[in-house]
């Protein structure tokens, strides 16, 4: 197997000036081409910049997203600007780690892998068949091509707060992989037309207008609570938005098409917020098991977090832009829909969401917002940049609240929401630096200390784990059900 080494430059768009990193040392350079050939490296050039640069012509270097987050995005969310050394040696340690258990897992060299580790896992685990049945029929192939969107961006134009920046937040990413992987799949063997007795269904509403279709309503209903057994996919029309909400949670903003299709669950989710036209679809029985899948319990390596990420966003990707899979469609519609929540608590409480999808929420936040934007997200469950941990968050308000992520019960019930929250919950690397958060201190040494523990023998991990558990996390407030004034803020209650 190929060995991996890191490179950062300080400046990505021209590369000269850097480190880099592919053991115990950390070695100043003067440009890519000091970068050895019996290596394979990890910079954090763009790609976009890595495509126009012509650094793909040098067969040992990769552009920043190879293991899919971006290495910028690591070194922000570790609170690592401003020392390219430290952050070099950080990223190796964790990085290396990481790669390993993801080849112990699938086989591969990362030589093998131009496009990244992401890419690769696709072609293992999504089967071609996948994507077969939907060749016979344009409509049903562009459905579930427009169903797919990665992630949900904020309508051009909208204003944002003067002096913010945007600021990312991560969903503990073991616990929303578990989560994923959990989920029973389409099989995409034989779709069958859906239609209506009414033509077309009316749901929704918006701006205080609803669609007031009982029959309409009746049916759709009749339809999601199918979705447990159905994947079911549908041909759309928005009439009308929110205004509330027309900012950041726009059907198709974000995506680099425009979209008329959607699944399922997703149309659920926007009936709260907008109505609904359904003009018809498409729908195929789902697989009775969840995708064979490694072993995720709660998680306290951030190394084997960001592998399982891989993992889940391997299964939830096509195999080619060719090949549209049902199974991207199903996943990143259930993860936009479960971090749609959390960006509207944010919103609800007067912050500037800006985009969300793919494992984080994106904030535009000032810097007098921090605290109480660090406070509010590891109250969601997520992990704010360890830069904004500098001063000690009240642990009062950071107190997991559950509440904030369930909504109508028969979309909850189908998406499974209550696994979600249960392996948010139980991730022990979201609690450890929750604890860091209480006292004011970066939880990078801890992260680092917890990291460390998957070199070690299982008896002598075990006994080290318990004892950082005991050093850290025992003070940590539990969630015990109660919930603040503003706990029940949803679709009809929004402040602004």
């Amino acid at each position: 197997m190929s060995k991996l080494g890191i490179a950062l430059f300080a400046d990505p768009k021209s590369p000269k000036d850097g480190f880099f990193c592919n053991g115990s040392d950390v070695v100043a350079i003067n440009g890519v081409y000091e970068l050895s050939t019996d290596c394979v490296w990890v910079t954090n050039i763009r790609p976009y910049d890595f495509s126009q640069g012509g650094f793909g012509q040098l067969r040992q270097l990769r552009s920043s997203n190879f293991f899919r987050t971006d290495l910028g995005f690591l070194i922000r969310e570790f609170g690592l600007e401003g020392d390219l050394a430290e952050a070099c040696t950080q990223l190796y340690l964790t990085l290396s780690r990481s790669l390993q258990i993801a080849q112990d897992r699938n086989s591969f060299d990362i030589a093998d892998c131009p496009l990244g580790i992401r890419k690769e896992l696709t072609s293992q685990l999504v089967p071609e068949s996948i994507s077969t049945s939907l060749l016979y029929d344009a409509m049903l192939h562009e459905g579930v091509r427009q169903s797919i969107q990665y992630n949900q961006g904020r309508v051009d134009g909208a204003n944002l707060p003067r002096g913010s920046r945007i600021t990312s937040f991560v969903v503990p990413r073991s616990a929303l992989a578990s989560y994923l992987c959990d989920l029973p799949l389409p099989s995409s063997k034989d779709w069958s037309s859906v239609s209506f007795n009414a033509g077309i269904l009316r749901i929704g509403r918006a701006n205080g207008r609803s669609s007031q279709d009982e029959s309409s309503n009746e049916s759709f209903e009749k339809m999601l609570s199918l979705a447990k057994s159905k994947q079911v996919i549908l041909d759309i029309d928005i009439r009308e938005t929110d205004r509330r909400y027309a900012d950041y949670k726009s059907f198709g903003v974000g995506d680099r098409t425009s979209r008329h299709w959607a699944c399922i669950e997703e149309v659920a989710e926007l009936k709260e917020y907008a109505l609904v036209d359904i003009r018809g679809g498409y729908a195929t029985d789902r697989n009775e098991a969840p995708l064979p899948s490694p072993d995720m319990p709660p998680e306290f390596s951030v190394a084997r977090s960001i592998a399982n990420e891989n993992y889940a966003l391997g299964i939830a990707s096509n195999l080619s832009n060719n090949n549209p899979s049902p199974w991207a469609a199903y996943l990143r519609a259930v993860e936009r829909i479960v971090l749609g929540r959390a960006a509207d608590a944010f919103a609800s409480r007067g912050f500037c969401v800006g985009s969300y999808g793919t494992g984080r929420l994106n904030i535009f936040l000032r810097s007098s917002e921090h605290k109480a934007a660090s406070e509010l997200a590891l109250s969601l469950g997520l992990i704010p940049p360890f830069s904004l941990i500098s001063q000690p968050v009240s642990d009062s308000k950071v107190v997991f609240n559950s509440k904030l992520y369930y909504r109508d019960s028969l979309l909850d019930d189908a998406i499974n929401i209550s696994s979600f929250v249960e392996k948010l919950e139980s991730d022990w690397l979201r609690m450890f630096i929750t604890s860091s958060a209480i006292k004011g201190v970066s939880p990078l040494s801890v992260q680092n200390e917890l990291d460390a523990l998957i070199d070690l023998p299982e008896d002598r991990r075990l006994k080290l784990f318990a004892k950082l558990a005991d050093e850290h996390i025992q003070d940590l407030p539990d969630n015990d059900g109660t919930s603040g004034d503003d706990d029940n803020l949803g679709p009809d209650n929004l402040v602004f």
